[in-house]
């Protein structure tokens, strides 16, 4: 079942964001689909005891998640923005590497602190090992971010269930 999901999970949004809906197109993400379905399904679904209703409740608090992501994406590429363009450049940008150790158990939600972390600008994950991170941060107010309400939003979609 855990492959099903996986292929149901990349291709419906395939699906939706491609807008090709001729054969070839269609054919080409059903077979990407099903590949990366049986490479990564061990990753997307580790939890074995995870209901269906648990599962869904972690698909839409993901779909929620993305949509803040995106809004600190933007929020962090306007930061930087503002940085780069500063007539005080040089006084703003404080490059550090930040270390810290997550409270997050699951692999899953470690991977995805780690994109979100390197997703965002003016943030890097350099290296994780277990729960430690070392992450590489543009400014003060990037390094001071870290983790912050991301890792507590990624608990509430993936380290609890019902």
């Amino acid at each position: 079942m855990k492959y099903l999901y996986s292929f149901i999970v990349l291709f419906v949004p395939w699906l939706v964001l491609s807008g090709k809906f001729d054969p070839l197109h269609v054919g080409m993400g059903i077979v990407c689909s099903l590949l990366v379905a049986y490479w990564s399904a061990d990753l997307l679904f580790q939890d074995r005891e995870a209901t269906l209703s648990d599962r869904l409740r972690q698909l839409a608090g993901f779909a929620g998640y993305t949509g803040w992501m995106f809004g600190q994406i933007v929020r962090a590429n306007l930061h930087v923005f503002r940085v780069a363009f500063s007539p005080q450049m040089h006084e703003l940008l404080a490059p550090r590497m930040v270390e810290f150790e997550t409270k997050l158990e699951k692999e899953l939600s470690r991977f995805v602190l780690a994109n979100s972390i390197t997703l965002t600008p003016g943030t890097v994950t350099v290296r994780v090992e277990g729960n430690r991170f070392l992450v590489h941060a543009l400014t003060d107010k990037a390094a001071r971010n870290l983790p912050g309400a991301m890792e507590r939003r990624i608990a509430n979609i993936f380290e609890k269930t019902s």
